[in-house]
């Protein structure tokens, strides 16, 4: 690795980050020990700031700079990366899943499950880095900048109500679809993930929800990062020759594929006849679908609800993980 010049030490940033990860996870497991509800619930509000402000941010950094290039460019690294992206996004469900009523429960499991990743990482992706990566990569780590820079969540309280701003995001989308043909492909950007944004999508566009993820990749195992794109687009044509759909968590089967592959599909879905609409949400790879569509609603931060401790959508059944 060269150390020298702008690239000196390149993980320098998200080692630091790692730091603070390790310690705050030490502090949720600590408070979620204590069975405290005050201290709990300022813990939760804190792990929700905490998602948009520095994780959601850190794990992009991590999948578009150091991911996507050891599986393009070192194949043999595949596994781990595969297990490194199925745990980025069960961090992600486990943050939007959290509630107050369920706050011990919630809060040791996240904090397990981020002190756990964060020294697989420190133990196994980083020294690969180190070992492999070209000056050209190493300054793109380096130099990354988040597709979608989060806003500071305002600190909710404790029994705040329902989700704000809801009509705003629904009303841009349907502004989007107003006077087009839904029929066809389309892509939503959202700017971070949240499965509910998927099922309210569907219910004011008048679509079934498609939990690609649960319905599809859960029944195959471990065998489910073998598939295919080409696999993906037969399983969507095959669901929407029933009805419109939005396909929830495709994300979960690119995260395991090459960037230009990626790049490549996406702009493929919105050429393709398809039987009926397919809404396809995108929150992760925005990078990878082509720019300026007029197929693609991109949404931005300012129209979408900040999250509400109280109102978190129960999570998607995940897949269980375990950890050495």
């Amino acid at each position: 690795m060269t150390t020298t010049g702008e690239n000196a030490n390149p993980l320098r940033e998200l080692e630091r980050e790692h730091a603070d990860c390790l310690a705050f996870a030490d502090e949720i497991m600590r408070i979620a020990d204590t069975g405290d509800f005050s201290e709990m619930a300022d813990c939760v509000a804190r792990v929700s700031r905490y998602n948009i402000d520095e994780l959601e941010p850190h794990l992009q950094h991590e999948e578009q700079t150091i991911l996507r290039p050891l599986i393009q460019d070192h194949p043999q690294h595949t596994p781990l990366c595969v297990t490194i992206g199925r745990e980025h996004g069960l961090l992600r469900t486990l943050v939007e899943g959290m509630t107050l009523e369920t706050a011990a429960e919630d809060l040791a499991e996240f904090g397990r499950v981020l002190k756990a990743h964060t020294l697989l990482e420190d133990r196994e992706l980083f020294p690969l880095v180190e070992e492999l990566f070209s000056d050209e990569q190493l300054a793109s780590i380096n130099s990354f900048t988040p597709f979608r820079r989060a806003e500071i969540l305002q600190n909710p309280a404790p029994d705040a109500g329902a989700v704000q701003g809801d009509s705003e995001w629904l009303s841009a989308l349907e502004q989007h679809f107003e006077g087009k043909d839904l029929a066809g492909g389309s892509i939503v950007l959202f700017p971070r993930y949240n499965p509910d944004f998927s099922r309210q999508m569907a219910e004011r566009l008048e679509l079934s929800l498609f939990d690609f993820q649960k319905e599809v990749m859960a029944e195959l195992g471990k065998k489910a990062d073998a598939m295919s794109l080409q696999q993906l687009t037969a399983a969507l044509r095959e669901r929407a020759a029933e009805s419109g759909i939005v396909a929830h968590n495709v994300e979960a089967l690119l995260c395991v594929k090459p960037e230009q592959e990626r790049a490549d599909w996406l702009r493929s879905f919105l050429e393709t006849e398809w039987p009926n609409p397919v809404v396809l949400p995108i929150m992760v790879f925005q990078s990878d679908a082509p720019r300026e569509h007029e197929r693609i609603c991109d949404l931005e931060l300012h129209t979408m609800p900040k999250q509400s401790v109280a109102a978190s959508p129960e999570p998607d059944s995940p897949v269980e993980y375990h950890f050495e």
